[in-house]
């Protein structure tokens, strides 16, 4: 796999408040998290030359790069709106970046996803009101299979039919995101959760119960990268993106090939070959969480642990703060906000850096990001290092 170049660096990182934004459209949020990664670094609008986003899912506007450009009153070097699906959207959006300084195309950019998903939808909806096709609906919504999570209870009945596992080890994963969000100060959800509130939450798509699935949230993320030389005259803390691959199966879950052959494990594969370290040298996990079946399968793939061993893998502690290496410190898309991915990206810049607070991981050196398009349709893995 290619080296991605150590010559550029992610100097800030911000977010939003996130759970429900009243009175705010996609391009103001995504706004509001661009001023708050340029303040975490101390640069100024009129400091970025460079600007690639995400444009909103629940009202979808093309050349949305364009709209927050104009938004912001800037005139830029390079702009780009990248939707390679879902999270791995985010870390795409960095590996252009990274592409863009580093061949002279900018010198200072911001990557941005956000947008009023949970306030913007219309009353009488539930879940992610989506506006955009995703290219199956033709051979999928005549049978019922709508939206993510009729597919996603598909795997993961596949998966419990292949490993004998159980709801419970479902749970281990809603519960210790949970329990991790409770020492995030910007996360959505404020209360404790147990194995039996998960057990006893309402049914959805079988196997996927409410407290299996991610929450619907307004808000948005940002981070800023810039040339090393720069980042050193600034005297900005920063992070090196070690690593970035990818891998595309199908698109349509008639399409999806069983588990072992998702993309993530080659993937990962290729990303710590890139990366020069493997997966017991990471300090960090900030994995794809949209329903818990993707952290099981995710971990697995990894290396983490071997298959069907995700659910033995968490009650054990590894997951865990003080553990092996803790899952998602800052609650993931499961308990403090969906905001496509971009808040695991902020959370691996905070933990690098050192600047966690109270979810602080010690000694954090070496993080790992998982994300996925689709159902498991796109995977991608990026590894992250602190300076």
């Amino acid at each position: 796999m290619p080296r991605i170049s150590d010559e550029v660096v992610i100097i800030g990182a911000g977010e939003t408040r996130v759970g429900k934004l009243p009175g705010f459209q996609a391009v103001q949020i995504q706004a509001w998290a661009v001023q708050e990664a340029l303040a975490d670094c101390g640069l100024r609008t009129s400091d970025l030359d460079g600007l690639i986003n995400l444009d909103p899912y629940a009202t979808p506007n093309s050349m949305f790069s364009s709209t927050l450009m104009e938004y912001l009153g800037l005139k830029l070097k390079f702009v780009s709106t990248v939707d390679v699906g879902g999270t791995v959207t985010g870390m795409t959006m960095l590996q252009q970046a990274i592409w863009a300084i580093e061949s002279g195309h900018c010198e200072v950019a911001a990557c941005v996803y956000g947008e009023n998903t949970l306030t913007g939808r219309p009353d009488d909806r539930h879940g992610l009101a989506m506006r955009n096709l995703l290219g199956g609906e033709e051979w999928e919504d005549p049978f019922g299979v709508h939206g993510l999570l009729t597919p996603y209870a598909l795997v993961a009945q596949r998966y419990m039919h292949k490993y004998n596992a159980t709801a419970n080890d479902l749970a281990e994963v809603a519960v210790v995101t949970r329990r991790h969000a409770l020492n995030n100060d910007n996360a959505q959800m404020k209360k404790a959760m147990s194995i039996e509130d998960h057990q006893n939450s309402r049914m959805i798509s079988s196997p996927l119960r409410l407290l299996d699935c991610c929450l619907i949230s307004d808000g948005g993320g940002a981070v800023i990268l810039t040339t090393r030389s720069r980042a050193k005259k600034a005297a900005c803390k920063y992070v090196t993106v070690r690593s970035m691959a990818m891998r595309g199966t199908h698109n349509s879950i008639t399409q999806i090939p069983d588990i072992e052959n998702l993309g993530f494990a080659d993937a990962g594969r290729d990303a710590f070959e890139s990366a020069g370290f493997g997966v017991k040298d990471v300090h960090v996990s900030l994995l794809h969480d949209a329903f818990t079946i993707s952290v099981l399968i995710t971990l697995e793939a990894l290396g983490f642990c071997g298959p069907g061993e995700g659910g033995n893998y968490i009650r054990a502690g590894h997951a865990s703060m003080g553990g092996r290496c803790p899952l998602n410190p800052h609650g993931g898309l499961l308990s403090q906000a969906h905001i496509g991915g971009m808040l695991h990206i902020t959370e691996a810049v905070h933990q690098l850096r050192g600047t966690a607070g109270k979810r602080q991981v010690p000694n954090a050196r070496r993080a790992i990001v998982s994300g996925n398009g689709g159902v498991f349709s796109v995977c991608g893995v990026m590894t992250m290092e602190a300076a």
